[in-house]
């Protein structure tokens, strides 16, 4: 429970400090908060492809994992 306060807790600092820089740069409210909602909005190109190959390597990591385990468990037949 601890974890999850936590969690929630630094989610709202950077989400009200997202929110305070932009204000405090004089841009336009609601585009604020679209922005701090939709953070795939403002990413350029190059970005989409880091956060896709970020993606790739932790579905690789997951599979790897899962055969490992897989790989362990099974009882040998004689």
């Amino acid at each position: 429970m601890k974890l999850f306060f936590v969690i929630i807790l630094l989610a709202a600092f950077s989400f009200s400090l997202i929110i305070g820089i932009d204000i405090l740069m004089g841009l336009e409210n609601n585009g604020v908060i679209k922005k701090a909602l939709n953070p795939f909005r403002v990413m350029e190109p190059a970005e989409y492809i880091i956060l896709i190959f970020f993606i790739f390597f932790f579905l690789i990591n997951v599979l790897r994992d899962y055969l490992n385990k897989n790989k362990g468990n099974n009882p040998t037949s004689n």
